[in-house]
């Protein structure tokens, strides 16, 4: 009697699998031609159907097995899921890897992104950059003349210092941010420092282009430069394919929702 009720529960249990995996299949195909389409949850993630307990215990996950810092995993926008589990898991290499260097974000918005970074490496600072009243009327011409397209002065312009830093909710002193035209806004002092992670969100062919060439010789070996909008802006692919036709590096297409671009800095070569 007691091996059938066990027998009775596993079939009923395999058979509650079935159906999940059957309603989900029928979502995706229901939506594939859509612009949205159901997503899995990572692995790593608990609430995911093939979740290994086994593995985190021996690998962490998203975090690393004893790191005392707290870290949290905040997220974006709900059709973003991809580019948020990206960005964490490259925060949780330097962490692994010891890799050096503060971070940085250029084309902040509304904050969220910033958010991400913030509360996931609290312990390193965080510059920020950003007009926070949408696209400069410098940068707008520029693209016109770069891509042959015009970029509305309005885009991204639903914003403000004083809201971004609201979403940002800094934990500590950590978080600096500079209002205005990249890159006049940074100070002369980041001239000396080392960054470990850049974020590039600035959309449009100059300020992705500015950003690339500030920052690139400041990043440490090992570091990693993210380049947003790769696969869906104009701008941005060219600056991006301008900028390392003569470097050694490969930007690496990503596919988060705007295809996102991944440069690993190489060692100098000796």
């Amino acid at each position: 009697m007691l091996k059938k009720a066990l027998n009775l529960l596993l079939h009923r249990k395999n058979l509650r699998q079935r159906l999940k995996l059957k309603l989900a299949d029928r979502g995706c195909r229901m939506l594939s031609k859509s612009g949205f389409y159901l997503q899995a949850k990572m692995d790593l993630d608990p609430k995911s159907w093939w979740h290994n307990p086994d593995f985190i215990s021996a690998h962490g996950g998203r975090f690393i097995p004893g790191d005392p810092a707290p870290r949290e995993v905040l997220p974006l926008e709900f059709w973003d899921t991809v580019r948020r589990d990206m960005i964490v898991l490259l925060l949780r290499e330097l962490v692994a890897r010891k890799i050096p260097g503060d971070m940085a974000e250029l084309g902040v918005f509304r904050g969220f992104s910033a958010r991400l970074i913030h509360h996931y490496l609290p312990e390193r600072k965080l510059y920020l950059f950003d007009t926070f009243t949408g696209f400069d009327e410098r940068d707008v011409q520029a693209e016109l003349a770069a891509v042959g397209r015009p970029a509305e002065r309005a885009a991204f312009s639903q914003t403000g210092l004083e809201n971004a830093l609201a979403n940002i909710a800094p934990l500590n002193a950590n978080v600096e941010v500079f209002p205005g035209f990249f890159p006049e806004s940074a100070p002369a002092f980041l001239a000396q420092k080392q960054f470990a992670f850049v974020h590039l969100d600035a959309d449009l062919h100059d300020p992705i282009l500015a950003g690339l060439s500030f920052f690139y010789d400041k990043i440490v070996p090992g570091g990693f430069m993210l380049v947003h909008d790769y696969n869906s802006w104009l701008g941005a692919r060219k600056a991006v394919s301008e900028f390392f036709r003569d470097k050694p590096e490969t930007p690496i297409p990503m596919p988060d929702k705007s295809g996102s671009a991944l440069i690993l800095k190489l060692a100098p070569a000796a």
